[in-house]
């Protein structure tokens, strides 16, 4: 029994790493007695006294303080005002997935604090960066609109000259050579437009504390016209944001290795930190590695899960676990120990439990609805597929079609959907206008087409000569 309810009470901050999750959570008032108040995580209808070990009551102590601790900080996160409506990004492989993850973030309509209207790859060969980066999501998404290219021998530092009219800069670095920072700062700082500049160095497993010192000191000695932010992250894994709490650590405050033996981080986490700390103001001069907590006990953990639990943004969150962090709630706590004024906070009242155990309840009611939305749209995603592969096979058998299976699903997929939200609500005994919808239906998809034909017709008449017609193919076969 008692497994059981503390596995109930761990469920509470299980959700806490969901990418899209926003859950208004009101902080519970900290407390120092040595019995739990199980009001602070819901309601179970008995007496919960000595229902944990010593160290899961310490545990939950330790996060109700973090919680108290963090709720008076939430507020605006300032944004650098000078950011500029050009942005470059460099040294990203247009095989590797982080290539297109970085112009996803710095072209999301959930990130109103990118002002950019214009986003140039600098890129080895134009051509294949061409190829891997434009596809139908860079249309649907007005990227296509935004994305420019230059070219260089060096996909990681572009020159003078093509930096020119760009204000902010996001350079990637990979297998840890923070010895070749000094390149980037040259250039950024000889260019007259340059403002911001975010670097991300991957692959740094192998980095030692005296080298992050010095890649320290150099940004913070040459670095006059422009603001940095270093970031540096040992190998990448493919796990996706927001599903593992993490830490920031100033490099000045690395005292043994940076990072242990084996160490990954996610990429998709490292490119999200990177990318709002080119727009956080505080984050400006700072050079900060990142490190994965998976351990549910880490004070890492507890503030991570604490901030997404009151309700924090991704940006608001990277602010303060770039300037603060952990450190500052163990400054808070060395300073309480040290003040011996501190009192303990009063027992909440009836009224306050009330309204927590309120405010739990509405959280519980939201997870079932988001979960009921998870089931449906997973639901409809299988009857679509099913869908589609039904419709291919009946126009194959008519006449041979010219494409894959996958390739006509990728096609009809939006079609696919509305059959099977149309047979889904069907099913479930809904109201259905099937002839209404339909007609609905076509004349958005009309609108779509026409509006998609207009976009590559303009399109077309930007595009270059050997863009059309690819470089004849001269080599010789010979056959025995």
């Amino acid at each position: 029994m008692k497994l059981a309810i503390a596995l109930l009470a761990a469920l509470a901050g299980v959700g806490a790493f969901a990418p899209s999750r926003s859950v208004n959570y009101h902080a519970p008032t900290a407390t120092t007695d040595t019995s739990t108040a199980i009001y602070q995580f819901g309601t179970l209808g008995f007496d919960t006294n000595n229902l944990y070990s010593r160290e899961e009551e310490e545990q939950i102590r330790t996060l109700n303080e973090v919680m108290a601790y963090l709720g008076p900080l939430q507020a605006p996160t300032a944004i650098r005002p000078d950011l500029g409506s050009s942005v470059l990004i460099s040294g990203f492989d247009p095989r590797d997935p982080s290539s297109t993850e970085i112009l996803s973030f710095l072209n999301n309509e959930d990130s109103p604090h990118f002002p950019f209207t214009k986003i140039v790859a600098h890129v080895e060969d134009v051509k294949l960066a061409k190829k891997r980066l434009i596809g139908r999501n860079a249309r649907y998404t007005g990227l296509l609109d935004k994305l420019d290219f230059s070219e260089g021998a060096s996909s990681s530092v572009p020159t003078v000259e093509q930096l020119e009219g760009v204000s902010s800069w996001v350079a990637h670095v990979d297998d840890g050579d923070v010895g070749s920072l000094g390149e980037i700062v040259d250039v950024a700082e000889v260019s007259e437009s340059v403002k911001n500049v975010a670097i991300l160095v991957s692959g740094a497993g192998h980095v030692g504390r005296d080298a992050l010192k010095e890649a320290e000191e150099l940004l913070k000695g040459k670095a006059t016209t422009f603001a940095y932010t270093l970031l540096v992250v040992p190998e990448w894994n493919d796990e996706p944001e927001a599903t593992c709490a993490y830490g920031l650590v100033n490099a000045t405050d690395v005292v043994d290795a940076p990072f242990a033996e084996g160490a990954t981080f996610s990429r998709e986490e490292s490119l999200r930190v990177i990318t709002e700390c080119l727009a956080i103001d505080k984050a400006a001069g700072k050079c900060v590695v990142a490190n994965a907590s998976k351990e549910t006990n880490s004070l890492e953990n507890m503030m991570i899960q604490g901030m997404r639990e009151i309700g924090f943004s991704r940006l608001a969150e990277i602010e303060h676990m770039v300037t603060s962090g952990t450190k500052g709630y163990n400054d808070m706590i060395a300073e309480r120990e040290k003040n011996t004024t501190w009192e303990k906070a009063p027992e909440p009242t009836k009224e306050q439990k009330a309204a927590i155990a309120k405010t739990k309840e509405e959280q519980i009611q939201l997870e079932r609805e988001q979960r009921a939305e998870a089931n449906k749209q997973s639901e409809l995603k299988t009857m679509a597929t099913q869908w589609a592969k039904r419709e291919y096979l009946r126009k194959n058998l008519k006449r041979k079609i010219p494409i894959k299976e996958d390739e006509f699903i990728e096609i009809v997929w939006e079609r696919a959907m509305f059959e099977a939200d149309l047979k889904y609500r069907t099913m479930q005994g809904q109201a259905v206008s099937e002839s209404e919808e339909r007609k609905k239906f076509r004349e958005e998809q009309e609108a779509k087409k026409k509006e998609a034909y207009k976009k590559e017709q303009e399109r077309w008449k930007t595009m270059q000569y050997e863009e059309l017609e690819p470089p004849e193919d001269r080599t010789i076969s010979l056959r025995g």
